[in-house]
């Protein structure tokens, strides 16, 4: 009878540990919250908070805002953890960028607009994208942002010939590869040219900056090849979740005022004496427009789009050409027209049933 007592106890302690811890430490599982000076609040995770503003991670993407945007800034003792990826060789956005913000190098990190590539691997792949140290590296993320397809990171503009900049590069990816010989793999590349290794159904390459896609930058990318392959988005769906790459100018309201007569026409016959011009010029109206405050910034929201600053940061359509004699251009199969690459990806988006769509905003 003890037995049975004891053994019901235990079944009950672990049916109360299944169900009931998760409620008991419910309030402890707070997030950072960020109130604006509008008086917005934002609650996530604060990757960095440095002389550059604050940035914060949302579900819907990430979000830098200057100090003077900033009011408040309240980090929980425990902040909300992230879901495992349950042995993803990749893993997921959120826990990349946290990672990524977590490095020495990495400061000033922001989330810029990933102009869609119609061309090689990544052809109408979406995904998001972000550079930290003045433009110094780009972090890319590909396919469903819960399991991506692919994770690269390159050190672009003045980092491209640093050493340090590419041990930085190698020793970011193989700290968010869980599989050992997958960071051996990355370990094993060649930094110098070309190079391309696999294990598991994962290719692991370096791309140097001469060659075509690299867009001036040396690169180490990390992809699974059936993922990749099956992470394209259709043309429904990227006309539903994309926008132009070059923010649309305003329009110029035309002078609407007639044209004055010439001075010197001749008086018709019979005509009433002319009247004298007038000496004093009519007001013409203006508008003003603001173009910073609160209400321009871009709000946590999903649907938020992107700043003209944040576009004018995204890359050009199509990779400039690779200088003569370096690196490789793509075949007249793989290349498209620039005009067919001249958008961008939202700030976020989900992949439900294996379709792209707007993610939802939460706060």
């Amino acid at each position: 009878m003890k037995k049975y007592k004891l053994t019901n106890s235990v079944k009950a302690f672990k049916l109360l540990a299944v169900f009931g811890f998760g409620l008991w430490f419910q309030p402890l599982l707070k997030a950072d919250v960020v109130v604006l000076q509008s008086g917005e609040v934002l609650t996530g995770k604060v990757l960095q908070q440095d002389a550059n503003g604050v940035l914060i991670q949302l579900d819907s993407g990430t979000y830098r805002y200057p100090p003077d945007f900033i009011r408040e800034v309240r980090k929980e003792a425990v902040a909300a953890p992230h879901v495992s990826n349950n042995g993803q060789r990749i893993p997921d956005w959120a826990q990349l960028v946290s990672l990524l913000a977590n490095n020495g190098w990495a400061d000033g990190l922001k989330q810029v607009p990933a102009t869609v590539i119609n061309y090689g691997k990544f052809d109408n792949v979406p995904y998001i994208s972000f550079r930290c140290a003045s433009g110094g590296y780009e972090i890319n993320i590909f396919g469903d942002l819960n399991n991506p397809a692919a994770v690269q990171i390159g050190a672009m503009t003045y980092l491209k010939e640093s050493a340090e900049a590419k041990t930085n590069c190698v020793n970011f990816i193989c700290s968010v590869l869980a599989n050992v010989a997958d960071r051996k793999t990355v370990r094993a590349l060649n930094w110098n040219q070309k190079d391309q290794g696999k294990n598991g159904g994962m290719t692991f390459e370096t791309i140097l900056p001469g060659e075509w896609g690299s867009y001036g930058g040396w690169w180490v990318s990390v992809y699974n090849d059936n993922a990749l392959a099956n992470a394209r988005a259709s043309e429904a769906e990227l006309l539903a979740i994309t926008q132009p790459r070059v923010a649309a100018p305003q329009p110029v309201a035309a002078n609407s005022q007639p044209a004055a007569a010439p001075t010197n026409a001749a008086p018709q016959p019979g005509a009433a004496a002319a009247q004298p011009p007038a000496t004093t010029a009519q007001p013409v109206a203006t508008t003003t427009t603001t173009t910073t405050g609160y209400n321009e910034y871009p709000t946590y929201g999903a649907y938020a789009g992107w700043t003209a600053d944040e576009l004018a940061n995204a890359r050009p359509a199509t990779p400039a050409t690779t200088p003569t004699g370096t690196g490789t251009t793509p075949s007249s199969a793989e290349a498209k027209p620039a005009s067919a690459g001249d958008m961008v990806y939202p700030r976020s988006y989900t992949r439900a049933g294996g379709t792209y769509g707007h993610a939802e905003p939460h706060r």
